[in-house]
């Protein structure tokens, strides 16, 4: 699947460069970097769990959210390592050695054919724990059907139903419309997450949904579409942690935190829709407890 970075298509840009000789928008060349490895305790509960997710940070990101949460490792980038997809291989085996419950590649698209390699080769050797494709929601199609078989969860934002809060956010008018035929997609071929009595999920679609200050309405309309489109039984994960810490100065209105009021009416709403599998987070505008300290090798309780 190498040979895939030689014309890149896998995000929708499709910036089509050969990334062995330059980068593309992602920032990325074609050799796979990370930004850290940790257990995670931060994710939902059903993900982490016991010892916590085995979590994979990689560097670079073709969405390029001027507010991205993890701005450290997916544009300003300060640390990095590189590895193959044997070193890779290694990396993994050794989260499950340390008792990862999972393991979890947040911002995947732009390594793909090194993670896809990685996790073939080791589904054949009888790897047991699931796969996760933690993703920003702008999949296109024909990525998506590269790794539908071999990864377990996908943990898949929802960012925005409103061109016009795309596009004032991020820039990217086309957002709104590729989300909701990626998550449509999967909701068809993985259905909705499977979590047993215990509470830990094995396979499936989470979608989440980050609050943005400002943009409530557009929130509503996305749990609106999702009650439409898959009823009240799917899994949705509301997310208050919203900063603004690393937004970009030239976004003013990206310049202010979540009120209080606004989660509650998006949280009200799943409620009175009928949502009975929503997580929530516990709203603290002026702590920024949700974001991880990528300098800091220290687990996240926050859930």
């Amino acid at each position: 699947m190498i040979e895939l970075y030689k014309k890149c298509q896998l995000c929708p840009i499709n910036c089509n460069i050969d990334r062995s000789l330059s980068k593309g928008r992602c920032q990325e060349s074609d050799v796979l970097s990370i930004a850290n490895v940790m257990l995670h305790n931060g994710e939902e509960p059903c993900i982490s769990y016991g010892n916590g997710s085995g979590t994979i940070f990689f560097t670079g990101c073709g969405l390029r959210c001027p507010f991205c949460q993890n701005m450290e490792i997916s544009q300003s980038v300060t640390r990095r390592k590189y590895y193959s997809t044997e070193q890779l291989i290694d990396v993994i085996l050794k989260l499950e050695e340390l008792g990862a419950v999972n393991i979890n590649f947040v911002t995947p698209d732009h390594f793909m054919p090194h993670i896809i390699e990685a996790v073939r080769y080791l589904k054949s050797q009888g790897f047991t724990l699931p796969f996760i494709y933690n993703c920003s929601g702008y999949q296109s199609i024909s990525h998506l059907e590269q790794v539908i078989d071999d990864i377990d969860i996908f943990l898949i934002d929802y960012k925005f139903a409103d061109k016009n809060a795309s596009d004032m956010c991020l820039k990217v008018t086309d957002y709104p419309a590729v989300a909701q035929k990626a998550i449509n997609f999967l909701m068809r071929n993985k259905g909705s997450l499977v979590v047993n009595e215990s509470g830990h999920a094995s396979c499936g679609v989470l979608i989440r949904h980050l609050v943005m200050p400002g943009f409530k309405e557009n929130s509503i309309e996305i749990i609106n579409d999702l009650f439409i489109d898959y009823g009240s039984g799917i899994y949705v994960s509301l997310m208050s942690q919203y900063t603004p810490r690393y937004a970009d100065k030239q976004y003013s209105h990206l310049q202010k935190t979540l009120a209080h009021s606004d989660y509650a009416e998006v949280i009200d709403l799943t409620q009175t829709l009928g949502f009975n599998n929503v997580y929530i987070q516990n709203i603290d505008s002026e702590n920024d407890q949700y974001i991880p300290e990528f300098n800091l090798k220290k687990m996240f309780d926050f859930w």
